[in-house]
C-alpha cells in the first residue's frame, strides 16, 4: 500500500523520537483504534512526554495524519518503486499479498490504513490525507502493471489506471474482513491470488 504531506508541517523531532513515536502511536492504534487513541497512552508507550507530541505534531489529529504518512511510506506496496528481477507481474503479486502479511508491523500499519479511512466517513478533515495516500498507491501499482504490459507478463489490453484502482480497493476489502475476523488470511491471499490471475494474466 501508499507519502502524504500533512495540512501543516511542525518543527521535526530528533529522527529517533519521531520514530519511537509513529510507531507507538500505530501501536495504539492496532489496540485500540482511532476513537481509543489517547495522546498519553502513546507518549507513555513512545517513553516521551505528551506536551513533546502536541509540540511536534500539533494535535490529536496532526498525530493520526503522520501515522497515515508513516504508515503509508512503509507499506508493503512500496517495494515496486525498487527493480526487481522479477517480471512486474510476479511484483504486483508479491507486493499486493505483502499487503496482507501477518508480521506485526504489516498488521498495525493496515489497522492505521483502514482505521484512517474508516474515520474519514465521519471526520472530514482526514479525507484529503486518506485521497492522498490512497491516489499514491493506487499510482504506485499502475506504473508497475504499465511495465508488465510493457514485459509481456501482464495483458496487453489491460488499462493499468483502472487494474490498479480495482486491486486495491480489493486489498483494501480483504484486510478488512481478515482483521475482523470474518474471513482467513490464507483465503484472502487465495481470492487475491486469483482475482490477479483473471484481471492481469495473459490467457495460456
Amino acid at each position: 500500500m501508499k507519502g502524504i504531506a500533512v495540512d501543516a508541517k511542525p518543527a521535526e523531532a530528533p529522527r529517533d523520537n519521531r520514530e519511537a513515536i509513529l510507531i507507538a502511536v500505530a501501536s495504539v492504534i492496532a489496540r485500540r483504534g482511532i476513537r481509543g487513541l489517547r495522546v498519553e497512552d502513546v507518549a507513555a508507550e513512545a517513553g516521551v512526554s505528551a506536551p513533546l507530541l502536541y509540540y511536534h505534531f500539533g494535535s490529536r489529529s496532526g498525530l493520526v495524519k503522520a501515522a497515515l504518512e508513516h504508515a503509508s511510506e512503509r507499506a508493503p506496496s512500496t517495494a515496486l518503486r525498487t527493480p526487481s528481477k522479477q517480471s512486474a507481474y510476479e511484483a504486483v503479486e508479491a507486493a499486493l499479498l505483502a499487503e496482507l502479511g501477518d508480521e506485526p508491523d504489516v498488521r498495525a500499519n493496515a489497522v492505521v490504513w483502514g482505521e484512517a479511512s474508516a474515520s474519514a466517513v465521519f471526520e472530514q478533515e482526514l479525507r484529503p490525507d486518506v485521497k492522498r495516500v490512497t491516489e499514491a498507491w493506487c499510482a504506485n501499482v499502475a506504473e508497475a502493471i504499465g511495465e508488465g504490459v510493457k514485459d509481456g507478463s501482464i495483458r496487453e489490453d489491460v488499462e493499468p489506471d483502472q487494474a490498479a484502482e480495482v486491486l486495491i480497493t480489493l486489498v483494501d476489502g480483504l484486510c478488512s474482513r481478515w482483521l475482523g475476523g470474518t474471513m482467513t488470511r490464507d483465503r484472502a491471499c487465495e481470492l487475491l491470488r486469483g482475482a490477479l490471475k483473471q484481471t492481469l494474466a495473459p490467457a495460456a
